[in-house]
């Protein structure tokens, strides 16, 4: 008898594994009035033998108590496509794909988009390719303004924070700071 298989697992077993490299916070616009939201890119890592590889970009945003409409947000993050990124990042870049994270669970209060970036060579380039690269190209397909980015130093642990620290209120960048730190 053949298991059917389980997209869900199957991607959870993938994300167990993921090399986390990096964090970066945003302030993502949504509408011409002015409103905004905070946002967090997670930004991981996979390289392959022959020196290519890709990023991982997971876009998180809490919706909050107004409750961002999430079209509003989807239609934003559909502006970054294969055709827009392609002469922002010139000849290294391959192609993207796109991880509906929503088709594997529904996240209740958070828009939660990823994407897969593959390059041609980025073994020991992570740095420049997200922030000389990646970042700015982002900034000029979206309506959006990156910080600073917090690397993750090689072979550092981390203690999740205690469960009074998580149920405070805190936003999605005071959570990662406080979770992954920066030093």
């Amino acid at each position: 008898m053949t298991q059917e298989f389980d997209p869900r697992k199957s991607y959870l077993a993938v994300k167990a594994n993921e090399k986390m490299i990096a964090y970066v916070s945003f302030v993502f616009q949504l509408e011409e009035d002015g409103k905004s939201k905070e946002g967090v890119v997670k930004i991981s890592s996979l390289h392959r033998p022959y020196g290519g590889g890709y990023l991982t970009l997971t876009f998180m945003v809490d919706k909050g108590p107004e409750d961002a409409p999430k079209n509003v947000l989807e239609m934003i993050c559909d502006n970054i496509t294969e055709e827009s990124l392609r002469p922002q990042l010139g000849g290294e870049f391959e192609r993207m794909v796109r991880v509906d994270l929503d088709m594997l669970e529904e996240t209740k209060g958070w828009y939660v988009e990823e994407l897969n970036v593959y390059f041609r060579t980025i073994a020991e380039r992570e740095k420049v390719m997200v922030e000389e690269k990646l970042l700015p190209a982002l900034e000029c397909i979206l309506p959006c303004k990156f910080e600073p980015v917090e690397w993750w130093p090689e072979g550092r642990k981390t203690e999740p924070p205690s469960g009074g620290e998580i149920d405070a209120h805190l936003s999605l960048k005071g959570l990662f700071k406080k979770w992954f730190g920066s030093g």
